[in-house]
């Protein structure tokens, strides 16, 4: 049997699924007319481009590198959020894939600092790992000397 509150909630439930397709819909034409009018950005240019010519290959690889972009985005940024912006001497990142490649240089003999560090990478870990992301810290203190490997982007 079918109670008022149930039904207050199949009709939000439709509500809610109209706006989505009517905003969804709303994007693809205001994609088609920056087409037409070629005022659309690289990438819908491209993934409309790959659409158009069935090309799943290439629209499976568009779809890939927007991934990776936005759960490493995403991942970074949670990372620097849990040091509350006490960050370390040098911090740069890398990423391939999934795998996302922290670089830290710390004080001489600052233990908390290292526990602070490890402790973001096992929470940024713990969110992200289901979705098939990881972080890899390498730590190493100031009198170690060390040069933040080139491949990495240095943030601080």
């Amino acid at each position: 049997m079918e109670t008022a509150f149930s039904f207050n909630i199949l009709k939000e439930e439709e509500q809610k699924r109209e706006l989505w397709f009517e905003e969804f819909i709303n994007s693809i034409k205001v994609h088609k007319l920056q087409l037409d009018t070629k005022t659309a950005s690289k990438e819908i240019d491209n993934l409309y481009r790959a659409a158009i010519d069935g090309n799943l290959d290439r629209i499976a690889l568009l779809n890939n590198e927007a991934i990776n972009q936005y759960f490493t985005t995403k991942i970074i940024i949670d990372f620097i959020d849990l040091l509350n912006d006490n960050l370390p001497i040098k911090l740069a990142f890398d990423y391939k894939g999934s795998e996302i490649l922290v670089w830290a240089e710390i004080p001489d003999n600052d233990s908390e600092f290292e526990k602070k560090l490890i402790l973001s990478e096992a929470k940024v870990n713990a969110k992200y790992h289901d979705y098939g992301f990881d972080i890899t810290s390498t730590i190493v203190e100031a009198s170690d000397n060390f040069n933040v490997p080139i491949h990495y982007k240095v943030v601080k």
